[in-house]
């Protein structure tokens, strides 16, 4: 199953998006409290974005664990807040988060991520994760992309960054799977990235795009 770039429609989801938003580029900024992953790797997004990475992690196989090793961004979750006010960031991340998961009918924030300008992820492919996703990006001005290897067609397939928000939406396999997705990002403006994960029940993964893509 591939992944599927979506326009969002639903306005109360809109508004959840652009609370995220605000909150995390004008009233908080993460890059300035919640230190980067792996700082050593700021401006290395060539490196771990292109194909001969792509081919070596690909290569690797099942010895590949599934999670992303490399990346440079700032997690937003208050457990990597490192600011003056952690209650206030805390709660207000609390009630964000219950917010969109009660809108979407969903249990778990799977990852929440502000890329600066620069910013990446590099390959990886989530089979130690399987699970239909919810992918929710906002980009400031589109300059950026998510790249994936289309498990059934071997075809190396580039989801360019559009301004403001919109959905991917797809399955990540586990290996012995036909649906094993290898994939990066990467980008040259602020980009922030929620993501929630809803397991193996398909139905309710479509009754949640449904949700989202109609007015």
């Amino acid at each position: 199953m591939s992944l599927t770039k979506f326009a969002i429609r639903n306005q109360s989801v809109l508004d959840i998006l652009e609370e995220f938003r605000y909150t995390y580029r004008e009233r908080f900024q993460p890059e300035n409290t919640n230190p980067p992953l792996a700082p050593d790797q700021q401006g290395m997004a060539d490196q771990y974005t292109d194909e001969t990475e792509m081919h070596r992690i690909v290569n690797m196989g099942e010895d590949h664990d599934g999670s992303a090793s490399n990346g440079y961004s700032h997690p937003i979750k208050p457990n990597h807040y490192r600011g003056d006010v952690p209650s206030e960031y805390r709660d207000t991340w609390v009630t964000l988060d219950f917010k969109l998961r009660s809108e979407l009918g969903v249990e778990t924030s799977a990852l929440s991520q502000l890329y600066p300008p620069g910013g990446f992820i590099g390959w990886h492919n989530n089979a130690n994760a399987s699970a239909h996703n919810l992918i929710f990006t906002w980009s400031e001005t589109g300059d950026g992309w998510f790249k994936y290897i289309d498990p059934k067609t071997s075809e190396l397939v580039t989801v360019q960054d559009e301004a403001g928000w919109n959905l991917k939406a797809g399955y990540f396999g586990a290996y012995g799977s036909d649906d094993v997705v290898y994939h990066a990002a990467r980008t040259n403006c602020w980009r922030m990235t929620l993501s929630y994960v809803l397991g193996h029940n398909t139905d309710y993964w479509q009754d949640c795009i449904d949700y989202v893509t109609n007015i």
